[in-house]
């Protein structure tokens, strides 16, 4: 299962749309996870081209989302939260809010920075930010197969 993973778009606030490489990383996904901080609702709409999209509510935005979604993908149990507060220590802070959901993998945004690594026997993945004030832009590709180690692929822009 391809999954495109994005954060972070802040549209129209930095920027007017999505950039084209975007698009590519969507293109052949079979679902896109965007982890908060859209802020037009339009930018969804415009993603479900593509693959269906599950979303959480970042805090830039207004829109009424879930804080937080589980979901269960090739056996593994992936749970998205934006995250919020200081950068520093936000993977800590989301493992002890979602150590409940037992997850092998916490996806997550508002850092803008691109992380993937295990820690504490989770998988991290924040995919960086579409709309980076903080350095490169990227978005990630997860691949998951039932059986299989998670794969990710950074697609900086």
């Amino acid at each position: 299962m391809k999954i495109a993973v994005l954060s972070d778009t802040h549209i129209p606030a930095r920027l007017q749309t999505l950039p084209g490489l975007v698009y590519e990383a969507c293109a052949d996904a079979d679902l896109i996870i965007h982890a908060g901080d859209i802020e037009d609702r339009n930018v969804i709409n415009d993603l479900l081209r593509f693959a269906p999209v599950k979303v959480v509510h970042g805090n830039m935005d207004t829109e009424n989302l879930p804080e937080m979604l589980t979901l269960e993908l090739q056996n593994f149990t992936v749970c998205v939260a934006h995250g919020s507060g200081p950068y520093h220590n936000v993977r800590e802070r989301l493992r002890k809010k979602l150590k409940h959901c037992k997850p092998d993998i916490i996806i997550h945004g508002h850092t803008h920075i691109f992380h993937w690594k295990k820690e504490h026997g989770i998988w991290f993945l924040c995919p960086g930010a579409v709309s980076n004030s903080r350095g490169s832009r990227s978005v990630a590709i997860l691949t998951l197969e039932k059986g299989k180690s998670p794969q990710v692929e950074k697609i900086p822009f």
